[in-house]
């Protein structure tokens, strides 16, 4: 059997695989129904993408397992644990070498494969396939390179091009804090809240309204956690600012490298890590250690010159803001936990070390109960603010707009174009036939310019008249002009639910394996289309629309009171917690 592996970066149509005769083709990235229609008539045989060899949630059990195997070997003078800070950069890895050994496994001995350039999958392959693989570029060329360089730079907003280029070339923040304005500490205590993106900024301001007469500091990694206008309670500053040059830390650093030398022997005796040395993908370590302990002496330094009285973290999976929960638990300092999303998949391999986490409802509950096997004895359900609950029925004649909630697909390795050609000019021409609008809805990480470049060229002129692209913060009233919302996966599937405007789930492109369109599914969050024809029966679909139970499924807030129970300690026993 001959089989071609195409790479996210490649196209079928062009290269030299393209006039070459295949017994099947597997794509590396994940494309759409279309997509692979049309590559199944072009080769004359089977067309899958490599997703479709994933074992489900079971990929991160063995996640879960690699993470145990290192933990409490590489411990700081603050008993961080910088195994578990660091192995994390590398569960997507760990996941597809799973795969890719299922992958190879099924190959028989005279089976050819052909990949369409190197790459992590093809340097797996290698150590395991040896002379059955086959390239058809041994190396990129220089200009190959920079144009796949160029591609990649027009898919991000330039705003996120300098936060790559700041955390590439300074992630010690050697530069950034020579330039940052130094904070006055506050002369009362402050709830601290650790940010790297604007939702999550914006998730841990939203509680921070909720004890209005409370003082917050909101202490942002990089330049897109900081939040321009935070609530009247919230300070907000650059962790870059509170950075220091401690000679004692580099002294740290070469104990801790030694120890790392060590641990990485004996955890080689494992395959995955085995295989991530061969690839040398281990050999970064040493430098996520370095920044890594220089992130933590930033956030030392929070705690050494602010009253931090107890921490609200919204994202505990990035290590970074995790950091301060790790160093506040040591301090016997209350720590919150909460997503900035609808649901964290993170849970699925990660251990939260703080003493409560908040759901926003039973819906998030459920999946870190059920799902991820989070205690239910260190959950409580609380969201931040009021419900956005609309009780009663909307007037769903006077909403003109279809909106399409995008993503960043191409980060998690999907070909984005073909996301699009399934679905917008499905959507416009629904749009077109019930007298509506078609709103694109950017998500912060997407590039306007780029995706206003792939409207023009998948829509018709007839098509682009009736197409909108929005960009900024989801705002309520683009919510309540919204006839029917639809998506992959977006947070905003759940904004639509708990506004009582339908919402459809694209599962045929699912791109994530975390289980979120499943248990949106069962919460009634939205409906799951399993094809882009079904978008046609969208309107007898809304006929028959039932608003999913909202007040306890989706959003059930906290009180004030309980959420000062829990920043004081004191409430952090109650309500089923145990220590």
């Amino acid at each position: 059997m001959k089989i071609l592996l195409l790479h996210p970066d490649d196209s079928p149509e062009q290269g030299p695989w393209c006039q070459q005769d295949w017994d099947r083709v597997i794509d590396l990235g994940k494309g759409g129904y279309d997509f692979y229609k049309c590559l199944a008539c072009q080769f004359s045989c089977p067309v899958i993408p490599l997703d479709s060899l994933r074992t489900g949630l079971r990929e991160f059990e063995r996640v879960r397992e690699v993470f145990e195997s290192g933990k409490n070997r590489l411990l700081d003078g603050e008993g961080l644990d910088w195994w578990e800070l660091t192995a994390v950069f590398f569960h997507q890895q760990i996941e597809l070498l799973g795969i890719l050994r299922r992958f190879a496994d099924k190959l028989g001995d005279s089976d050819q494969v052909f990949v369409t350039r190197p790459s992590f999958y093809t340097g797996t392959l290698r150590f395991v396939l040896g002379n059955q693989l086959h390239f058809f570029s041994a190396r990129p060329s220089a200009i190959r390179s920079a144009l796949r360089y160029l591609r990649v730079a027009t898919r991000f907003p330039v705003a996120q091009l300098a936060e790559i280029f700041w955390d590439k070339y300074d992630p010690c923040y050697s530069l950034r804090r020579r330039f940052c304005a130094k904070r006055k500490p506050s002369r009362n205590p402050v709830v601290l809240l650790p940010s790297a993106y604007v939702n999550v900024s914006r998730m841990a301001t939203a509680y921070a309204r909720t004890v209005p007469e409370m003082d917050f500091l909101l202490v942002a990694t990089r330049r897109s956690g900081w939040l321009v206008e935070a609530s009247t309670n919230v300070a907000v500053a650059k962790l870059a600012s509170y950075a220091k040059n401690d000679p004692a830390t580099a002294r740290e650093y070469h104990d801790l490298s030694r120890q790392w030398q060590d641990l990485r022997a004996d955890l080689e005796s494992i395959p995955e890590i085995a295989m991530l040395g061969r690839l040398e993908f281990l050999d970064s370590f040493p430098k996520l250690l370095r920044q890594g302990l220089a992130i933590r002496d930033a956030w030392q330094y929070v705690f050494e010159t602010e009253s931090v009285k107890a921490v609200l973290c919204a994202d505990d999976s990035n290590p970074y803001t995790r950091i301060p929960v790790l160093l506040a638990r040591n301090r016997e300092i209350p720590t919150i936990a909460c997503h900035h999303g609808a649901l964290d998949g993170g849970h699925l391999f990660k251990q939260s070390h703080a003493d409560v986490i908040l759901a926003k409802g039973r819906m998030e509950e459920d999946y870190l109960v059920r799902v991820c096997g989070v205690s239910g004895e260190r959950v409580e359900i609380g969201a931040a603010g009021r419900s956005p609950w609309t009780n009663g029925r909307r007037n769903r004649d006077q909403a003109t707009f279809i909106t399409f909630f995008s993503e960043p697909y191409e980060v998690a390795s999907a070909r984005g174009d073909e996301f699009y050609r399934d679905l917008l000019p499905r959507l416009a021409d629904l749009a077109l036939k019930t007298g509506r609008k078609l709103v694109v809805k950017l998500h912060p990480f997407e590039s306007r310019r780029e995706r206003k470049r792939l409207i023009k060229k998948i829509l018709s002129r007839e098509q682009q008249r009736m197409t909108t692209l929005v960009s900024g913060a989801l705002s309520e009233d683009l919510l309540q002009k919204t006839w029917a919302g639809i998506t992959v996966l977006s947070t905003a599937a759940t904004e639509c639910a708990a506004r009582g405007i339908p919402c459809f789930l694209c599962g045929w492109l699912e791109y994530s394996h975390c289980g979120y369109i499943d248990q949106f599914e069962k919460f009634r969050v939205g409906q799951v289309l399993r094809s882009p024809e079904e978008i046609a029966e969208i309107p007898q679909l809304i006929m028959h629309y039932r608003q999913p139970e909202v007040p306890g499924n989706l959003w059930q807030p906290i009180t004030s009171a309980r959420l000062r129970e829990l920043f004081s300690g004191a409430g952090k026993y109650d309500h089923a917690f145990a220590s």
